[in-house]
């Protein structure tokens, strides 16, 4: 493990010591800091991280529960490996199960919320980072798709989206006109919800969808041994 990684990080200190390794570990992994197929051994990370073994291991159990660590008997703790099919069927998922979520969603959701979509777009339009974007980009849509009732629903869509970020991340890196392409796709969604239009909101999120997968495809077709 790189000696360069640190917990010092803006959001971290108020949180218990598993969720900032989670929150930490997260950020590594889906801005490239911990690569694909990286082992995450516990001892390493607990000594650079100077943090006991015990919320890395519980932090190790959680993001691979959300698919973003591979936990092998043989190896232990890898960092997933983003792969052609997965992502296909990621976005496949997402763009089926979005409209629904959207149709009921616009009606319920309340101006206030749609007042804070907007200061985080604001906030994502100012950001360097493609992580820290990445994240925002997650608070965005979580904010929007939590209005819609059905709970199950939600859940479903959040663990899709940990999964997704690891492909987004990697579309920017090779196309970095995507993110200009998602922010404007990103304010017509809004528009389309202020005005209350949910066949046009889903419209918009599909194609938002289907334009990051597009860009997604061709990045990963691009790197060596990609498993199909």
């Amino acid at each position: 493990m790189s000696g360069k990684l640190s917990l010092e990080h803006p959001g971290f200190s108020l949180r218990t010591a598993q969720e900032n390794v989670t929150l930490f570990l997260r950020h590594a992994i889906v801005s490239g800091q911990l690569p694909p197929g990286t082992r995450l051994i516990q001892a390493e990370l607990a000594s650079t991280l100077n943090i006991s073994v015990t919320p890395i291991r519980e932090a190790l159990r959680e993001l691979g529960a959300i698919g973003l660590v591979d936990l092998d008997p043989f190896r232990g703790a890898v960092v997933h490996t983003p792969t052609l099919t997965e992502l296909e069927e990621i976005f496949e998922i997402r763009a089926a199960l979005l409209p629904l979520n959207i149709r009921q969603g616009v009606y319920r959701i309340e101006d206030s919320m749609l007042d804070k979509a907007e200061e985080i777009l604001d906030e994502m339009e100012g950001e360097s980072d493609p992580a820290t974007w990445i994240d925002l980009n997650r608070k965005f849509h979580e904010l929007l798709y939590k209005a819609h009732s059905n709970t199950r629903l939600f859940q479903i869509l959040q663990q899709l989206a940990d999964l997704a970020d690891l492909y987004i991340n990697l579309s920017f890196s090779k196309k970095p006109l995507q993110r200009q392409s998602s922010e404007r796709e990103h304010r017509q969604i809004l528009s389309a919800y202020r005005r209350r239009n949910p066949e046009q909101a889903a419209a918009i999120a599909v194609a938002h969808i289907n334009s990051t997968l597009e860009a997604a495809r061709e990045a990963l077709s691009e790197l060596p041994n990609t498993n199909l």
